[in-house]
């Protein structure tokens, strides 16, 4: 079993915590880590970029000008890709992007970083940790955790709407629901400090 430290808002350390080995002493595969991470960020793509082609594009489809004789190189439509206002050529058309993982391949990311920072000793846990939407309870959680001006995230119960409002006016810090926390997001983070209820939840995602 894994041992993580668990703190108060104001820094005090009042207890330990086991943790199971399946969520954190797995190891840390870069290269599961860069394939979630890619396929996080690609199935953000809403993939609705469109442009017309030339039998899309509304016009004539009689001949500018005769086919010789006139001095001007030979055309037969308006709408095609060289002429101003016509088709586009190869252009991008509505699209999904989204790229399928498997959920062990998701949850051995999530463990491997998860157990990286708890190695690092940039995971803790928060007790009574009960924002009332203020930025200032907040900053004081930072500041007492030794996490002032590191990018920090903060895991919580889902739909924790006041810990989202009181951490999204501080620089470089981000609240996200344990349940559905981005691996991507958990990449990009120094520190994570976890709201001691929201373990459960945590174990329910990965084991």
């Amino acid at each position: 079993m894994a041992l993580a430290r668990v703190y108060t808002m104001s820094g005090e350390e009042v207890d330990t915590v086991q943790l199971p080995d399946e969520m954190f002493s797995a190891g840390v595969s870069t290269h599961v880590l860069w394939e979630v991470v890619r396929a996080e960020q690609i199935n953000r793509r809403r993939g609705t970029a469109s442009s017309k082609t030339r039998a899309e594009v509304v016009g004539s489809g009689r001949k500018p000008w005769r086919q010789k004789h006139t001095g001007h190189a030979r055309s037969g439509t308006r709408k095609s890709p060289i002429w101003r206002g016509g088709g586009v050529a190869f252009g991008p058309h509505p699209r999904p992007w989204s790229v399928k993982l498997n959920r062990r391949v998701r949850r051995k990311a999530l463990a491997g970083i998860l157990s990286e920072r708890l190695d690092e000793g940039n995971f803790r846990l928060i007790r009574d940790f009960l924002p009332e939407g203020k930025t200032r309870q907040v900053a004081g959680m930072l500041a007492g955790n030794g996490c002032t001006g590191r990018r920090t995230l903060i895991l919580t119960l889902e739909g924790d709407e006041m810990a989202s409002r009181a951490s999204r006016n501080i620089p470089g810090v981000w609240a996200a629901g344990a349940r559905s926390v981005p691996v991507t997001t958990l990449v990009n983070s120094e520190v994570v400090l976890m709201d001691e209820r929201a373990v459960d939840e945590l174990k329910a995602r990965l084991m």
